[in-house]
């Protein structure tokens, strides 16, 4: 009887020891769980600033331009603090010399001249410096602006654009109407290479990445 009550017992512990063993298990886990969110909210918060990074609020124009079958036009761009944009956003009355409009993302959005102080990216979509007008004739006009979930990240949703999707662009009272002809990736590295058909007016967007914080994108859409 001694034996059997010395049997009992040790099961008793032993069980005991396993629920312990179980019960701190899912406490680490509901641990990590907790800490988790914050930590990926963190870090999405990082990867913001690093794409608002890529981006300088100045053009160097003096990058070279080749053509042959295609023409490749190279930018460089510097930012400022979104925090500071932000505030001067809400103090400026800009003077959009045109509109680009994208129906299919619902993208509706003026901009300035490239001389006035707010083409920047931390302002508003931005007219590079080495852009052509739409009115230029075999023109490239070529638009910049943040992707994400700042609240300048006005090219956020063009990710979900298709070959095939139009945009409009308004200016100087005449309407200019493009399709969507190609979309490529390339590096950060503080440069961009335009890839267009110098025989065809074209519009292009230059933006970050949708969820890669290592590579940009540029949508080249030609003149209908």
């Amino acid at each position: 009887m001694w034996l059997k009550d010395q049997m009992m017992q040790r099961k008793s512990k032993t069980l005991k020891s396993q629920l312990s063993k179980v019960g701190f298990f899912f406490l680490i886990v509901g641990i990590i769980v907790f800490i988790s969110t914050p930590l990926r909210i963190l870090k999405e918060e990082v990867f913001e600033e690093m794409r608002l990074a890529i981006f300088q609020k100045n053009i160097n124009e003096d990058n070279n331009t080749t053509i042959n079958n295609v023409n490749t036009e190279n930018l460089t761009v510097t930012t400022e603090k979104k925090e500071e944009a932000e505030e001067n956003d809400k103090k400026a009355n800009y003077s959009y010399i045109g509109e680009i409009s994208i129906p299919k993302i619902k993208l509706k959005r003026g901009f300035v001249s490239k001389e006035s102080k707010y083409n920047n990216v931390e302002y508003n979509v931005t007219i590079a410096n080495i852009s052509d007008y739409p009115d230029v004739p075999l023109g490239n006009f070529i638009l910049m602006a943040h992707s994400g979930n700042a609240y300048i990240s006005f090219f956020d949703k063009l990710y979900k654009l298709q070959i095939g999707d139009e945009a409009t662009v308004s200016y100087n009272a005449n309407t200019y109407n493009y399709r969507l002809t190609n979309i490529y990736n390339q590096a950060k590295t503080g440069t961009v290479a335009i890839y267009r058909n110098p025989s065809i007016k074209t519009l292009t967007l230059i933006t970050c990445t949708h969820n890669d914080d290592y590579n940009q994108t540029i949508y080249i859409f030609e003149e209908i």
